[in-house]
Parts: C-alpha cells; structure tokens; sequence
C-alpha cells in the first residue's frame, strides 16, 4: 500500500515538474519574440505628445500623478519610468508624472498689520518680508503697515520677497498730508479743503457700491500725499441713484475644477442694475459655491479663473 502511494506522488511530482518546465519555455519564447526598443525621452512634452511618440512602439503610457515644479510648465511630463535609454520590449507600460508648474501664491493682505504680524502672515504663505520702507502718515499710526509690493492678490512663486511700506508717524510741523475721505461726508471733505487752505473741486458720479448718496466715494490726491506737490484735491461724490427694478431672489451655485492646487475665483454678476462683484477670493479644487442673490432682469455670472475668463452662467 505504502508502495502504491509513493508511486502516485512520484507521478504527480513528474507532472508537475513537465508543466512547469514547459510553462516556463513556452513564456520565454513569448517574451522573446517581443520586439526590444530604446525607450525615447518624453520629459518636457505634453502627455498627448508622449502617447503619439511612445504608442507606434508598441508601448503603452499611465499617468502617475502631478507635482508643482517650477521650471517644467504645466501639463508637461516632469518624469518617466522607466527612464529614457533604458531597453525594454513591446507592450511595456511607460509610468508619467506630469508637471503642474510653479506653485503659485497669493499674496494676503498686509495693510493694517504690524511688521512682527506681516512677516507671520506672509511665512504662513511661504513668502518672505523684502524691504521695508518709512512713510509719514495721518492714516495710520507709527510701525503699520500701508502699502506692499506685490499687492494683495496678486499670483506669485513660493517664497517671493514681499517690500513694504510701513508708518512712521504724524508728519513734521509744516507738512501737509491727505487725509483718507472715502466714505465720509461730502460737506466734511470740502470744509476740511477750506479750512487747510486748498482748491477744492466737487464732481458727482454714480456709484454701484454701498456709499452713501452725498459721501465720498474716492479723492484726489490719495491718503497720505504731500498736498505741497499738488495744486488742488478732487473729492468724487455718490450721485443719487436711480430707482432700481424689481429683484428677484436667486441662489447661484458653482463647483470649481478638482485640479491643481487653490485658485482665485472672481465671480462678476450682471443684470439690469449694471455689474457688480459678488466673490473674489482663493478656493481650494472642487470647493462648492453657493451665494444667494437678487436679480433684476436678464441676469448673468462671469466666471473667472486666476484672472482668466473661463464661462458665462446664465440664471434663470
């Protein structure tokens, strides 16, 4: 009996040891009738670019993933796997990342701030404070910051230097600066002039924002000019606004793209009350919108992209 069994056990091991060898054999020959190609270099080209090249060799192409790389423009492949060079047989798989460009940042807000709190703001952003220069100022108090260079908004590369202009208090006896009147009285604007001595001018315009009928809605020098250098300020005042027409209540929604990184998004509306702003900010991929509004009319969202217009959305 003992016998028997070791015989059938003999058997299968045969058996088995027969197909594996001829499995092996017959794989070899498979392989080795594919025909063997020097893989080409696709880095710096587009993906359609690298299927066109790489397909009529019989190799085939994956998307791996994207990176932020500054000196490779978006869309175009950063890297391959394998490397270009390297031998390998038709039907290989050719594993791409693709480039996404330069991680672009943008630049906050600084007005207002202390230099200690805009050198935080601005690491938090991976930007860094550049120069920094000294203003005298009726607006702001000594050590605030009152203007950048780069504005705030503005697209930029990681660690960009960020100059700023920064109060250094009241002025010297003697000196005259402009005062800041948007949004203030009219009337108090043109008796300040008066009373300063300074040729003042008065102009009406219509306003689409929140300002006032009578106030100011922009002036002539800006806040904090050496009124010496100039010959007269201009205040624009809100004009009285014409009846608006019935508005209708609407809730616009919008999605952004699921690619890249953040994005500014600036969403214009228009209607029959003219174009105003209703979003301008930095959106992470895929971040859902929703903004309830009142419409007057024929009414239309501009869509725009890192300051690129990309599509009109008509409500209904």
């Amino acid at each position: 009996m003992l016998k028997k069994i070791l015989l059938v056990l003999l058997i299968f091991a045969v058996i088995g040891a027969a197909v594996y060898y001829s499995f092996n054999i017959i794989m070899n020959s498979v392989i080795h009738t594919k025909k063997e190609i020097v893989l080409p270099d696709v880095t710096g080209k587009s993906l359609v670019e690298a299927i066109e090249e790489l397909s009529p060799l019989g190799l085939g192409v994956r998307k791996e993933g994207e990176e932020f790389n500054n000196n490779v423009p978006p869309g175009m492949v950063l890297r391959q796997a394998p490397p270009p060079g390297m031998n390998v047989r038709e039907g290989k798989i050719i594993k791409v990342t693709i480039s996404q460009g330069g991680e672009m940042i943008y630049v906050p807000d600084l007005k207002g701030q202390t230099v200690r709190a805009a050198d935080i703001t601005l690491r938090s952003s991976s930007l860094m404070i550049g120069e920094i220069s000294k203003k005298y100022s009726v607006v702001r108090e000594k050590g605030i910051v009152l203007s950048q260079d780069p504005p705030s908004g503005s697209a930029v590369d990681k660690d960009t230097v960020i100059n700023l202009v920064i109060s250094d208090g009241q002025p010297p006896a003697g000196t005259l600066l402009m005062p800041a009147f948007e949004g203030a009285k009219g009337i108090d604007a043109r008796e300040w002039a008066i009373k300063a001595g300074i040729t003042v001018e008065m102009k009406s315009e219509a306003s689409s924002s929140s300002v006032m009928p009578g106030n100011v809605i922009r002036q002539y020098p800006e806040a904090d000019s050496d009124l010496s250098k100039f010959d007269n300020v201009i205040f624009y005042i809100a004009a009285e606004t014409k009846a608006e027409k019935p508005a209708s209540e609407i809730v616009f929604n919008y999605t952004l793209p699921g690619t890249g990184g953040s994005k500014r998004i600036r969403l214009v509306l228009v209607d029959d009350n003219g174009e105003r702003d209703i979003l301008n900010a930095v959106r992470k991929p895929k971040e859902k919108i929703s903004i309830p509004l009142q419409t007057s009319g024929n009414a239309v969202v501009k869509v725009y992209i890192n300051k690129v217009f990309i599509e009109d959305v008509v409500l209904n």
